[in-house]
């Protein structure tokens, strides 16, 4: 009977702590075992009439005899015929427990380097410990059993990763016989820069790398990086929160709950621009307004650009003034509007009392700043605009802080974003399921291109491009809205209207990352020869241009320019079977 009661309450409390930390899992159900060993010793020796005092002694003797029992040591005919069978599964436990927090980190690592031997595919990876530990976390949710390598120059800290924990020197002795996936994660200063070079020599000898890498977030807007041996995915801490957010929160899904939807056959062009007000600039703020421009080059009715900026921060003119030069394109718009003032202030208050925005991001460099701010707003909203759909506020959060998340969890119209939250995910890093989108965007140009390079051999800026036509199909599918019922004639105009708003994306890709359009008169009679659009040195281009203008640029065969951008769109559509 004994045995029967031990396995289920086991079974149980193994059930209720399968998401609680191996640590915390195994630390409890020692704690069980000794408790119910002692229980047993407890109820084998009580009888009636004994003392208050009596039984407080025995609990405290059953206690101290417990660990004994465990060990088969002391008197065990006390029991009944299947305790032998419960203190031998204790024991084994036990034995197991304590092997396990002193003998640990030698198991993994025999496991690991079995692993390495057996297994084609190993997971190399690097970065912060804590990091490193929450990525192999969904690793192994999606990798049975994978072999992993955790590479760092530190020492090892007192909780072990399941992982064979190596110094950098491991890169040497990789083999052409196995497939490596590389994980990069966020380092400080340009380290996985450095660590890319390695790798790419590394590719160059003929080991095969698929590199996932966390990198500056500046080098990744502002540079055209090449490693033509590494099958690479470059990104950016700011760029993934950001992108994240803004899959879930499209600033033109927002539009379109406001506004009444387009006739059949056109797409949607709302009366009026996205507004955004961002307060407080820095590189987060920064990546936020970049992102939220590309996701807003659609026009409004008038033909109007479609995005209505306003930056707020104090002592602002020197961000400005290094915003302005890395991006020169949005000195000259006047969607983008700034404005000098403390935080909080009068000023803001005003300015966000009398006009109205669709979103506002608060993120000051302070968290709690940020909070008190957001509370704030939040009444100035309520008592602004009563009957009237409240501006979404967007409120950074660069340390945790529950209490605030609590607080404000009931308003729909305040979104917590935890900008040091890092979502590790396999899904995201090692599946890259856009990554494989993006190189058939890429096929489909090779098509048409007298030459093309590789997928590889691409720079960072071209595949984050075709990159970026994948993460934009959610937009193109909300401004076209239902087309199965639309005849061949009514979807063709359609899609041409599609073309053109992708050619506006595309040129608001180039303008976030440093571009000027090229004027045609300034080619060179061989660049004319040749068809060349580009000037990457001086990042310039000559189709950074309005739509109408694509006509009279140099060009192999009348109308082709245009062509690309139709057939970005129209094959996100099925084709319509005709009667």
């Amino acid at each position: 009977m004994a045995l029967i009661i031990y396995l289920a309450c086991f079974a149980l409390l193994s059930f209720l702590l399968r998401n609680w930390k191996s640590r915390f899992h195994t630390l409890l159900i020692t704690g069980f075992n000794l408790t119910f060993a002692a229980l047993m010793i407890f109820l084998v020796q009580v009888h009636p009439g004994m003392t208050a005092g009596e039984v407080f002694g025995l609990v405290g003797s059953a206690l101290c005899s417990a660990p004994a029992a465990i060990m088969f040591r002391g008197n065990t005919a006390l029991f009944g015929p299947d305790a032998s069978y419960v203190f031998f599964l204790m024991s084994i436990y036990t034995a197991r427990t304590v092997l396990g927090i002193f003998f640990r980190g030698l198991f993994i690592r025999a496991r690991m380097k079995w692993r390495l031997v057996k297994r084609k595919t190993i997971y190399l990876v690097t970065g912060a410990r804590k990091d490193v530990a929450r990525f192999l976390q969904d690793l192994n949710r999606c990798v049975s059993h994978p072999a992993v390598v955790y590479i760092t120059d530190q020492d090892a800290g007192d909780a072990s990763l399941d992982a064979y924990e190596t110094d950098p020197s491991f890169l040497q002795r990789l083999r052409k016989s196995k497939d490596y996936q590389v994980l990069l994660l966020p380092a400080e200063g340009q380290q996985n820069y450095e660590q890319l070079l390695k790798l790419e020599e590394l590719g160059e000898a003929g080991i095969s790398l698929r590199v996932t890498a966390f990198v500056d977030n500046e080098l990744l807007r502002m540079e055209d990086m090449v490693f033509p041996h590494l099958d690479l995915y470059l990104l950016s801490q700011e760029q993934a929160v950001v992108q994240d957010f803004i899959c879930q929160h499209l600033p033109l899904a927002r539009l379109r709950q406001l506004e009444p939807a387009p006739e059949p056959g056109h797409i949607f062009r709302p009366r009026e621009p996205f507004s955004l007000c961002v307060i407080g600039f820095d590189s987060f703020s920064r990546e936020f307004l970049l992102q939220t421009y590309e996701n807003t080059a659609f026009t409004t009715i008038s033909g109007n650009p479609a995005l209505d900026v306003l930056v707020v921060d104090r002592e602002l003119d020197d961000k400005k003034a290094a915003f302005l030069n890395d991006f020169p394109r949005f000195a000259r718009m006047s969607c983008v509007q700034w404005l000098d003032a403390h935080i909080p202030s009068e000023a803001l208050f005003q300015t966000l009392s009398a006009r109205k925005f669709h979103q506002v991001l608060v993120a000051v460099p302070d968290t709690e700043e940020n909070i008190r701010l957001a509370i704030r707003l939040r009444r100035l909203f309520a008592r602004c605009f009563p009957d009237q759909p409240r501006p979404q506020l967007v409120v950074a959060l660069f340390q945790e802080d529950q209490g605030a998340v609590a607080l404000l969890r009931s308003d729909n119209d305040v979104i917590f974003q935890q900008v040091n939250q890092r979502q590790f995910t396999c899904e995201k890093l090692i599946a890259r399921s856009a990554d494989r989108q993006a190189e058939e965007i890429h096929q489909r140009y090779q098509h048409n291109s007298l030459f093309s390079p590789r997928w590889r051999e691409l720079g960072s800026f071209t595949q984050n491009s075709n990159r970026a036509a994948v993460w934009d199909i959610p937009n193109k599918l909300l401004l076209a809205g239902e087309v199965s019922a639309l005849d061949r004639q009514a979807r063709e105009a359609l899609f041409w209207e599609l073309a053109q708003y992708e050619h506006l994306r595309w040129n608001a890709f180039h303008f976030s990352r440093g571009w000027l359009p090229l004027p045609q008169e300034e080619l060179t009679r061989e660049e004319r020869e040749q068809y060349r659009t580009k000037r990457p040195g001086e990042k310039r281009h000559i189709c950074l241009v309005d739509w109408d203008q694509l006509d009279t640029l140099p060009q192999r065969k009348p109308g082709l320019l245009k062509q690309y951008d139709y057939e970005n769109v129209a094959g996100l559509f099925p084709a319509r079977e005709e009667n």
